[in-house]
């Protein structure tokens, strides 16, 4: 997706007369900024559209997707679109779909684009199989789309995925985002330092059969967000509600001069919608402000381990287990990935699709009480068994909680965490 980037101007004139006359000064502000997110109205007869609870005038503005021009009228409600405003006003409106290809097929309500079915109540009969289309959506924290627009448009010469790389394959350079295998042999990589699973992408390419053709494969960075006001779901939080992540894949940190509107800081929790208002601190996405949306959503399923680490080749262990670092792990207290090995300490982060994503690596307390997120199986999580059965109790589900651990890391009086 194309985004723009916004920059605010304050521009001041002073004007001075000479003599003994007063001096007086005339400020006058020029604010320019991005709006990204899904059109919540629009008026056609006016040419304005709102996002995020802000109307903007959009008369004169070029409406444009990967740098074709499109009507005004391709713009539904729901479309997602990054729009470069000047004072409320814009000037450009790029079109943001998460999936843009030909339709294969469509039954009912249900439509599937580049082998990936889709499920919208309000999908138009005018589409019909064979036609080409702009798919806005969010993504839950389960990693499930919710449609919330398809537009019709004519053919292009390429089509575009998103997602999270799983079945990496660096020898033969393919990735799978859902059910869609991805070649990148000669695919441009942009801002992706290392190509990972985990690690969620855009796709450019040629589709056909199940098969990408990738021609660029681009990760966001931070500065795609600098001063840019953001809409979407939290699909996870760290345990001081301190860093939350956005749509899967946008790191956000928040600080005590991060403002809160219709909720607070206690609010943050996977699942809740929200528009965020974002600059950029040493490096770093850091949320101005935090509107709280009425809608929640799936919650997905969040993880948290506890032990000795062991660290090699971008992958730090516990107990065994692999947990790969992403390049939106956050370390905390001074640790590095340098300083890993032998450390006690906890990871945080999601299970998507049974592939575990780290979000969060901190010291922890090693002492002979433990906190475990996670499934159990044969009496056992995380490689952690209990000498008293009490894990078993809990056999197939996934459950957060805590226990006893003596010196050789047995564990007993398990219970549910009553937080």
């Amino acid at each position: 997706m194309e985004r723009l980037t916004l920059v605010t101007l304050i521009s001041v004139a002073l004007v001075g007369c000479g003599g003994d006359s007063d001096s007086s000064s005339d400020n006058s502000q020029v604010t320019t900024k991005t709006l990204n997110g899904y059109v919540d109205d629009i008026s056609y007869s006016d040419k304005s559209i709102s996002v995020s609870n802000l109307t903007v005038d959009a008369d004169n503005a070029n409406v444009q997707y990967q740098s074709q021009t499109y009507p005004f009228e391709t713009i539904t409600k729901g479309t997602h679109i990054s729009a470069d405003l000047r004072d409320d006003v814009a000037n450009n409106i790029e079109l943001d779909p998460e999936y843009t290809g030909q339709v294969s097929a469509i039954l009912n309500d249900k439509i599937t684009v580049n082998n990936m079915e889709f499920t919208y109540a309000e999908l138009s009969s005018d589409i019909t199989v064979g036609d080409w289309v702009l798919i806005s959506a969010q993504v839950h924290a389960d990693s499930s789309w919710k449609v919330t627009s398809i537009n019709e448009i004519s053919a292009l010469s390429f089509s575009e995925i998103e997602g999270s790389i799983s079945q990496l394959d660096v020898n033969a350079f393919t990735f799978m985002i859902g059910n869609v295998l991805v070649d990148y042999s000669n695919a441009i990589l942009d801002d992706i330092q290392v190509i990972q699973n985990g690690l969620w992408v855009e796709v450019d390419g040629q589709y056909q059969n199940g098969l990408i053709i990738a021609s660029k494969v681009d990760a966001e960075s931070a500065s795609d967000f600098d001063d840019t006001d953001v809409e979407g779901i939290i699909s996870w939080v760290n345990s001081t509600q301190t860093v939350f992540e956005l749509n899967q894949r946008t790191t956000i940190m928040v600080d005590e001069s991060t403002r809160y509107d219709d909720g607070n800081q206690s609010m943050l929790m996977a699942g809740f919608k929200v528009n965020v208002d974002l600059k950029v601190v040493n490096g770093k996405l850091v949320a101005i402000e935090v509107d709280f949306d009425d809608d929640t959503g799936i919650q997905g399923r969040e993880f948290n381990v506890e032990g000795e680490a062991s660290y090699g080749n971008s992958v730090v262990s516990i107990n065994g287990i692999d947990f790969p670092i992403g390049p939106n792990t956050v370390f905390d207290d001074g640790l590095t990935i340098n300083t890993l090995a032998g450390q006690w300490v906890e990871l945080d982060g999601r299970d998507v699709n049974g592939q575990f994503v780290l979000k969060e690596i901190e010291r922890e307390d090693k002492d002979n009480e433990i906190s475990l997120e996670g499934k159990v199986s044969g009496n056992t999580i995380w490689g952690y068994s209990s000498s008293d059965g009490s894990l078993g109790i809990f056999n197939g589900q996934w459950v957060e909680i805590e226990c006893q651990r003596d010196a050789s890391n047995n564990l007993s009086f398990c219970r549910l965490d009553p937080d």
